[in-house]
């Protein structure tokens, strides 16, 4: 087996064995509101992997010495398997990790469709949990 092929069966299983349950609802954006699209319908209960990944941003340079300001954003993404969906995703669709209760609902801000077996979302917190 080659190493390519055994990273993605790792991948297939980590998310059968580890996922997340998500529900991606469609939203149609208008000038001052966001509301559900009835040409599509809400995809419930995907298999995903949702990831947090700290990511550090420099704020300034050095001044003085002193040590260069950071701020620690959250950046998330959830990766599905692209046989599983039954639609594309698009920029301010939201998404919600069922399994995780103490999650926020997202809004998709970006999705990466390049990939040949599984398409990713990065995501923007929306609202908290309830």
């Amino acid at each position: 087996m080659d190493i390519r092929a055994a990273r993605s069966r790792l991948v297939q299983e980590t998310r059968a064995r580890l996922g997340d349950l998500i529900t991606v609802r469609p939203k149609i954006r208008g000038e001052m509101s966001v509301a559900d699209d009835p040409s599509r319908p809400t995809m419930v209960d995907l298999k995903g992997r949702f990831d947090i990944n700290p990511d550090l941003d420099f704020l300034s340079g050095r001044d003085r010495g002193m040590a260069p300001t950071r701020f620690a954003g959250r950046l998330c993404t959830i990766s599905i398997p692209r046989a599983d969906m039954a639609w594309l995703p698009k920029d301010g669709d939201q998404a919600e990790v069922t399994s995780r209760p103490a999650e926020p609902i997202y809004s998709i801000v970006r999705v990466v469709d390049d990939l040949p077996e599984v398409i990713v979302f990065y995501l923007s917190n929306l609202k908290a949990a309830a």
